[in-house]
């Protein structure tokens, strides 16, 4: 009897991209001697699977140094995931199967706060990244021009070249969120246009660039139809309540404190950010007048607060204001 090896979901595998040798052009290589083992199986969940590449043929694992290697953006695909490349910092990015593409967890704050998302068809994966602008460098951006003066908000929309010889990421185009009353009082030019208004917010779709990449050439294709999508439907732009707090809310939370027990000190900010011993760790977004949430060490969580004085009450630890 032919013997198989199967590798089940949940089991330790070692896995590799299996992309174009072109793309790890300008990395660094160790050329190694491995093997094919079409004798591998992969069941998930009780079910066996066919490995097969983005155009549908199927993959073969591949044994190196007694341990094999699986495809792991075909292995990713069955368990839920989306893996992208990105060849400048040569980095395999994993999301959760959806929809539309995903933002990180520090990026849906900011956009819970200011009402607003681009849902990006999850199609585009691998060829165009939503990037929410950081609270922090949002100034920094308006004082170099890459932001519009009274920008509040921004997601830059990168397009991924497909071609290894060009990995730079491009800006497609920028949408920025400005206070309505600001955006009504100054003047414009015919590069800005309005894609919605909600509120107290104007969001605008700041200097769509023009295609970059040469005539015939796949980028320019994808490039383009990328960007006829996205003008078609409105830069998929998706208006929501904004979460706001009160200013008598906001003046009660901001500022420097000190827990009791430890010591530390931790700062809210009045743009949103967290800091924690002098260092920015992460946001926050005050939910109503007793839920603050909180996304820093790479999670989310909303607690509880109070205020009465100087003493804050947060998540069962007792802070003192700083004077």
């Amino acid at each position: 009897m032919k013997k198989k090896t199967v590798i089940a979901a949940g089991l330790t595998a070692t896995m590799t991209l299996g992309l174009a040798a072109g793309v790890y052009a300008s990395g660094h290589l160790t050329q190694v001697k491995a093997f094919l083992n079409p004798s591998v199986h992969v069941n998930v969940s009780g079910n066996q699977v066919e490995l097969k590449d983005e155009d549908g043929s199927a993959m073969t694992p591949l044994v190196y140094n007694n341990r094999t290697y699986l495809p792991v953006r075909s292995v990713a695909g069955q368990l839920g995931y989306d893996v992208y490349w990105e060849g400048k910092s040569q980095t395999a990015y994993f999301t959760q199967q959806s929809k539309f593409l995903e933002y990180r967890m520090d990026e849906q704050l900011i956009l819970d706060k200011y009402g607003y998302s681009l849902q990006i068809p999850s199609s585009f994966g691998g060829k165009l990244r939503p990037t929410v602008w950081p609270t922090e460098s949002i100034a920094d951006g308006i004082k170099s021009g890459a932001l519009s003066a009274g920008a509040l908000s921004a997601i830059d929309l990168l397009y991924l070249p497909q071609d290894a010889a060009s990995p730079e990421a491009r800006v497609l185009a920028t949408v920025e969120v400005i206070d309505q009353a600001k955006w009504n009082a100054d003047s414009h030019d015919a590069k800005d246009s309005v894609l919605g208004t909600k509120g107290e917010y104007v969001y605008v779709l700041r200097d769509a660039k023009e295609n970059p990449f040469g005539a015939g050439t796949a980028d320019n294709a994808s490039y383009k139809a990328i960007a006829e999508h996205l003008t078609a439907r409105g830069y998929d732009l998706v208006l929501s309540p904004a979460v706001s707090a009160s200013a008598e809310i906001v003046s009660k939370l901001v500022g420097s404190w000190t827990e009791s027990r430890k010591g530390t000190v931790m700062e809210l900010t009045a743009d949103g950010v967290f800091y924690r011993a002098g260092q920015a760790v992460g946001n926050y977004l005050i939910v109503d007048s007793s839920h603050i949430r909180i996304v820093a060490d790479k999670s989310v969580s909303t607690v509880e607060f109070t205020v009465n004085g100087d003493t804050l009450e947060l998540a069962g630890q007792t802070f003192t204001r700083n004077k």
